[in-house]
């Protein structure tokens, strides 16, 4: 009777442990991808995105705060290639393209760390595929920033196309507000 009490308080503690360690990993992960994110978007960037003036091409007052992201949602995602290896970075996330195979496509997730291959398959920070991609997408930061900064140059310089947009802003702002409406309601039907 002790013996099957051991083992099961053995198995318990077992558990925690296998849970504590997974949380401390997914912690990790999510701490790096921050990182990561911080790195790319650093005050250089920010600044440059902040200082923005957009009151030159007749749009910058009549903007609200979501419309404005929403503008700036017009530069991403940003595409780079090195290497034969496509990156194409938005504010939240990094996709890479190793090849055209779907199985060489991972994406990298900022807020949590995360990297999932084309095959949705979800890599650990002590897996080898997991270092091997974050090693890649860290060696491109530099290429990436500039990349950024130069989109946000070509923003402001293309000032037809860039009135074209946000003329056509306010409507996509409304048919998304639409769209959501409908949506919560057919969720609410459930």
């Amino acid at each position: 009777m002790l013996g099957k009490k051991t083992k099961h308080l053995e198995s318990i503690v077992n558990s925690i442990d296998k849970l504590l360690s997974t949380e401390k990993e997914q912690k990790l992960r999510s701490k790096l991808g921050n990182q990561i994110h911080d790195y790319i978007f650093d005050d250089e960037i920010t600044d440059k995105i902040n200082l923005c003036d957009f009151s030159n091409l007749g749009i910058g007052d009549g903007l609200e705060g979501e419309q404005l992201a929403f503008l700036f949602s017009t530069i991403f995602p940003v595409f780079i290639e090195e290497k034969d290896v496509v990156y194409r970075l938005y504010r939240h996330k990094i996709e890479v393209d190793l090849s055209d195979e779907i199985a060489d496509r991972y994406i990298f997730i900022f807020s949590e760390g995360r990297l999932t291959s084309g095959l949705f398959q979800c890599f650990r920070l002590y897996d080898d595929e997991y270092v091997y991609g974050i090693k890649r997408i860290i060696n491109v930061i530099p290429k990436l920033k500039q990349a950024i900064l130069k989109e946000l140059d070509n923003l402001e310089r293309s000032n037809k196309n860039f009135k074209e947009n946000v003329t056509d802003l306010k409507n996509k702002v409304e048919m998304a507000e639409k769209n959501y409406d409908a949506l919560m309601g057919d969720l609410k039907k459930l």
